[in-house]
């Protein structure tokens, strides 16, 4: 075969493995943008896990983009804020929001979206630490068998409507199971507490070691879903309950680091360390990052 033929043949390969090479880059790319843009209206329209799934894909399509590992990282640790919001770890969803507002080019929804839950969590952590002060004060004067003062201090906190709100549903319970003891206290129906057997489940009992005698009463005898009655998947780290014995060690390490144990329930204990667990820290760590 001639010389020419070859070069012919040669020419014709080239152009065709170009054309493929081409063909599938252009695909390749509109596919990843195609997964951006969908990302992108998916936070829009607050479909939070969907938009993870696109940024997922987008990064199967360029393996190690930045753009959509920047769009990834920042969506999840909106999730992260939110879900740390819900379980009331106000420290730990100041923090993620904080990241994603600081994240640049990436999606401006987020960043203002984030805005907004750090001007709500700053108040929200504000009012925490005065709820919890007059809490104490009020735990004090029932010790002292100071029933009518204490329900005094306790109506600081029911006269104040925005105390109503789910951000302080913890420390609403026990204030709420604080006045009916004080009252009990006060009419001299109880002034110490008489377990109920009927009345007190195995989650109730392991989580009233902080409570007063008097506290606890009112908590054995509340029917309604709050911290003594949590799913058993709250009460557990890989599948073995939290003991009392952890529950102190964790109260010592929040000493040792200069945080007050007293104002944590049992169960927001046993959150702290069940939330380390899942995020591979020790709880010291943790407490360090989100309770100071």
């Amino acid at each position: 075969m001639k010389r020419w033929v070859w070069a012919v043949v040669a020419v014709v390969v080239a152009v065709l493995i170009g054309g493929y090479a081409y063909s599938n880059h252009r695909i390749t790319e509109n596919q990843y943008n195609t997964e951006m843009s969908n990302g992108q209206a998916a936070i829009q329209a607050k479909q939070y896990t969907s938009a993870e799934s696109h940024f997922e894909n987008a990064l199967k399509r360029k393996t190690n983009d930045s753009a959509a590992q920047r769009y990834l990282d920042q969506t999840q640790s909106f999730v992260s804020g939110k879900n740390a919001m819900t379980s009331r770890h106000f420290n730990a969803a100041k923090n993620y929001f904080t990241t994603v507002k600081n994240t640049k080019n990436t999606s401006g929804v987020l960043v203002t979206r984030s805005k907004s839950r750090l001007a709500t969590l700053k108040i929200v952590i504000k009012n925490v630490k005065k709820y919890n002060k007059i809490y104490s004060e009020a735990v004090t004067q029932n010790k002292a068998t100071e029933y009518e003062a204490s329900n005094a201090t306790l109506n600081q906190l029911f006269a104040d409507s925005e105390f109503t709100k789910t951000y302080y549903k913890n420390i609403y319970t026990k204030a709420r199971a604080l006045q009916t003891a004080n009252t009990k206290g006060i009419t001299g129906e109880a002034t110490s507490a008489t377990t109920s057997s009927s009345s007190s489940s195995s989650s109730a009992s392991s989580s009233s070691a902080s409570l007063t005698s008097s506290e606890q009463s009112a908590a054995n005898a509340y029917s309604g879903s709050n911290e003594y009655t949590v799913p058993k998947s709250q009460t557990q780290i890989d599948g073995q309950t939290i003991t009392a014995a952890q529950i102190n060690n964790a109260r010592s390490t929040l000493s040792s680091i200069g945080v007050t144990p007293g104002q944590f329930s049992d169960q927001d204990i046993r959150s702290g360390l069940i939330a380390a667990n899942k995020a591979g820290i020790s709880f010291k760590s943790y407490a360090q990052k989100n309770y100071k």
